[in-house]
């Protein structure tokens, strides 16, 4: 029977050991914004950080709560001058396809969700 040592290996050994585990992956730019985006669904970290626009205008979608730049749809809260329209007891909402872009927000621009 053979005892096992505690010794730790030298640091050389750990880096023959780790180097098969390191992958190079492709440098994601983090830059790059979601193409869809869902309240409930996508990370609150990311739905603070996006705002949808309008392709051929270029105008800020407000009160979104799904978008998918892909498929050209959108879901978004009905306004009211600059306030949410109820129906019955619930908020009213519009569903719309049309082109629009995800953009992140640079800190001085208004979110659109």
């Amino acid at each position: 029977m053979t005892k096992a040592k505690n010794e730790q290996p030298s640091p050389e050994v750990l880096d023959e050991i780790a180097a098969p585990l390191a992958i190079d992956a492709p440098a994601v730019a983090e830059d790059v914004p979601p193409t869809y985006v869902k309240i409930g669904v996508t990370p609150a970290s990311i739905c603070v950080r996006v705002r949808v626009i309008d392709a051929e205008t270029g105008e800020v979608i407000k009160k979104v709560i799904e978008a998918d730049a892909e498929a050209g749809k959108l879901v978004r809260f009905a306004i009211e001058g600059s306030a949410l329209v109820r129906d019955g007891d619930h908020f009213q909402t519009i569903e719309e396809e049309r082109q629009i872009r995800i953009e992140w927000t640079t800190g001085k621009q208004k979110d659109s969700f």
